[in-house]
């Protein structure tokens, strides 16, 4: 409506001639229109019928024969053209502040339904700005390994923080174990730990899964993990939707979620 509101206004400037001007020619630049007829003038701009429809051209691309016929004044004409500059910018403005808005507003009502179904599968929900969940997950740029580094693209990821000295994390082994066989080509599990090649080797019971060594502890910081064991529940677009003890997240709780379309 905006711009249809500049456009009526930029032509309200047009005249109307007391009578038609007819050419046979009216050439422009490299382009010539035959079968010519002006109707209408303003400041700027002469607008006319051809064999091409209708088109406007700007006076000063124009012989001097037709400007002056026209009563061009270029002062005039490079006011008006900052004027309809100026416009032209702010409705683009305008456009560009609506759709950034209208696709934030968007963005914000697919998470809206996004979170409510991990909500209403029992897990975890944000309580404050601080939270992982609904951010970004942390990088898992990790040079050493325990097993092949995974390829997480266009998969969910189980991140198990553990330790092979915690009992409680040992004891949530082979429940991990069995989520990855359960999903396969829909998730992946691995692990990240402080602990050394040697310890998650020795581990027991053992885990099927890669473990990322992190011995300074950074992803840990990065995720804001405070105790132990500790899963994050990762999407597919790197988003973190769950943080805390794995008992929360079982085989009927992911399955529902991989199929849901909203992950899509």
């Amino acid at each position: 409506m905006y711009r249809l509101l500049i456009c009526l206004a930029w032509l309200g400037t047009a005249f109307s001639l007391t009578a038609a001007v007819n050419l046979d020619f009216l050439t422009v630049g490299s382009t010539t229109y035959s079968n010519v007829t002006i109707f209408g003038a303003n400041s700027t701009d002469i607008f006319f019928s051809s064999d091409h429809g209708v088109s406007n051209v700007k006076l000063k691309y124009l012989s001097p024969e037709l400007q002056k016929e026209f009563n061009y004044d270029p002062k005039d004409a490079e006011k008006l053209e900052q004027e309809q500059s100026e416009e032209d910018q702010l409705y683009h403005a305008n456009m560009e502040a609506s759709l950034t808005a209208k696709a934030k507003a968007a963005s914000q009502e697919q998470e809206k339904r996004v979170q409510a179904a991990y909500s209403q599968a029992g897990l975890a929900d944000a309580v404050s700005d601080n939270s992982p969940i609904g951010q970004t997950a942390p990088e898992l740029n990790f040079t050493n390994w325990v097993g092949a580094k995974p390829d997480l693209a266009g998969k969910f990821a189980i991140i198990s923080v553990w330790s092979p000295k915690s009992a409680s994390c040992r004891k949530w082994i082979p429940a991990l174990n069995q989520l990855e066989k359960a999903l396969p080509g829909k998730l992946e599990v691995l692990g990240v730990t402080t602990a050394t090649e040697a310890e998650v080797s020795q581990a027991d019971p053992k885990p099927d899964f890669p473990s990322a060594l992190d011995p300074d502890g950074q992803f840990i910081k990065a995720a804001g993990v405070t105790a132990l064991p500790c899963i994050l529940l990762v999407d597919t677009n790197n988003v973190v939707r769950y943080e805390g003890h794995p008992a929360a997240v079982t085989t009927n709780t992911l399955a529902g979620l991989l199929a849901s379309p909203k992950e899509q």
